[in-house]
């Protein structure tokens, strides 16, 4: 009988032992963990991208407190961002969004995505500075230009809802000249149904951006070509009223 209390006793004290063990393991390697993230970060300040990258992947797969998975998501995604790597910074996205849907910062990583659409769209707009512009799709900055629409209706109040705005407005810029340069080689064809069809579009999309005004012109010269004299005393009137 003593013998099978002092056993238990034994087991109780053994259970003890290894449970504190455990914790103090545990915490040893939140500390551990907590030094390594802390040093990313300081990567991340100093700009040495790619190799706060290299640190964060490690981190990534060896991150076994799984205390810091979020963190190191959002500054992997930033750092791949920031060296123009944009299928990582996606792929990081699209892992994210899935397993953090509700995060406090997921307004941040809807507003990555969008930078990327950005860089991506100016990419494509300096490699098309030696050809005819007209021809290329500006994909990205429509890309950009709606997910950004969208961030406004579902982030109103979030921190970056100034930057978003001024983004917008830059993208309303690209899309409209891109328009007005299509309809400007419609003219140049002398296709001018065309024209007028690119110009009311023009009007409608972006009404406050100055390419509108110039639009007007183009059109009211169109109606001229095609004799349809009454419409174009009209947009004639609307260029005097504000002042073109």
């Amino acid at each position: 009988m003593i013998l099978k209390k002092n056993i238990l006793v034994m087991l109780i004290l053994l259970f003890i032992y290894s449970s504190a063990n455990s914790q103090n393991t545990q915490q040893k390697i939140f500390i551990q963990e907590k030094i390594f993230y802390e040093y990313c970060r300081k990567e991340l300040k100093e700009n040495k991208f790619n190799s706060a990258i290299f640190h964060l992947e490690k981190m990534k797969k060896k991150n076994i407190s799984n205390f810091y998975s979020d963190k190191i998501q959002i500054n992997l995604i930033y750092a791949y961002y920031k060296v123009e790597n944009f299928n990582m910074a996606q792929k990081n996205i699209d892992e994210f969004i899935k397993l953090y849907p509700k995060h406090p910062n997921i307004d941040y990583i809807f507003y990555l995505q969008s930078l990327i659409d950005i860089s991506l769209d100016k990419n494509i707009f300096l490699k098309c500075l030696t050809i005819k512009s007209y021809k290329s799709d500006p994909i990205y900055a429509k890309k950009a230009f709606f997910q950004l629409k969208n961030f406004l209706y579902r982030y109103p109040k979030s921190i970056y809802i100034v930057n978003v705005k001024n983004d917008l407005f830059t993208l309303k810029q690209r899309l409209s000249n891109h328009d007005l340069k299509i309809l400007k080689y419609y003219f140049k064809q002398k296709e001018y149904i065309a024209v007028i069809n690119r110009g009311e579009e023009i009007l409608q999309k972006y009404p406050e951006i100055l390419c509108a005004k110039e639009a007007l012109k183009y059109m009211q010269e169109s109606f001229i070509k095609l004799k349809i004299f009454n419409t174009a005393q009209k947009i004639s009137k609307i260029i005097l009223l504000n002042k073109i």
